[in-house]
């Protein structure tokens, strides 16, 4: 499974490079972010120095592929205050969840894939775009680990952050809709959310798959005729149910089948 493979891959590279991961990583994107405003304050052309420009980059420019993340989304002062504190939230829930070396594989990992989108030619300038995608793929992670998180839009309406992911989304759809070329700019898009759709997406399946074969093996069970002995759980492997063994506890792996505990300690030792 991708997912579980995923999961390996990333404890090995821990186990090598995680002294090298650099804590509070989306902390330190917010504060150059506050400091590229106040530098274009004091240097209108600062910002095109540092935002990505194609061209550039293949020119030699090769500093803009990162440089671009911190160029702020707005000149509103209260704008780019709130976005900064925003950023910091989400740095120390994505962290507590991940730690420092997941959350810098998955920061950085954003950053390449949405620069290496951004050298495919547009028919308009491509800086917001990238912009936007980084700030969604973050977004997207957080809202996908903490669905039930509630968040005060405009500091007054409470609303979970799982409706803002599905906005999000919906906000992202729109733009590609309503581009001068929805087929360039939704590869653009799907490229730059790469690591978000590697992290999140197998484990989104697996779960639907679980809870589908669930659903119906509790409609199966509930609509069994009375005196049939009808069970709701079953091992794949040796066929016990909570009936038969009912000291037994029952989980689905990630392949979607259901094993009991006693075939999952056989198969684990």
């Amino acid at each position: 499974m991708i997912y579980e493979t995923g999961h390996r891959v990333l404890n090995q590279l821990e186990k090598q490079f995680g002294k090298l991961a650099l804590p509070k990583l989306l902390r330190w994107v917010a504060g150059f972010q506050v400091l590229s405003w106040v530098l274009s304050g004091l240097s209108p052309d600062f910002v095109n120095w540092i935002v990505f420009d194609r061209e550039a980059v293949l020119s030699g420019e090769v500093w803009r592929v990162f440089t671009w993340v911190m160029v702020p989304m707005s000149k509103n002062v209260l704008f780019v205050v709130i976005t900064a504190l925003f950023i910091f939230f989400i740095n120390d829930s994505l962290e507590s969840e991940w730690d420092s070396f997941r959350l810098n594989v998955y920061v950085f990992a954003s950053i390449i894939f949405i620069s290496i989108a951004g050298l495919i030619p547009l028919p308009t300038g491509s800086g917001l775009l990238l912009n936007g995608i980084f700030y969604s793929a973050i977004f997207l992670a957080f809202a996908s680990l903490f669905p039930n998180q509630v968040i005060h839009l405009f500091a007054i309406i409470p609303i979970k952050a799982k409706w803002l992911g599905w906005a999000n989304a919906a906000f992202l759809l729109a733009a590609i809709l309503t581009s001068p070329s929805p087929p360039v700019f939704a590869a653009v898009t799907a490229l730059g959310l790469t690591p978000y759709l590697l992290t999140f997406v197998p484990g989104f399946v697996t779960a639907y798959r679980q809870q589908t074969q669930a659903t119906v093996r509790r409609h199966r069970f509930e609509t069994a005729i009375p005196g049939e002995g009808a069970s709701f759980h079953e091992c794949e492997s040796c066929g016990a149910t909570e009936k038969s063994h009912p000291e037994r506890d029952f989980r689905v792996s990630a392949e979607g089948k259901e094993y009991c505990g006693e075939c999952r300690r056989d198969a684990a030792g």
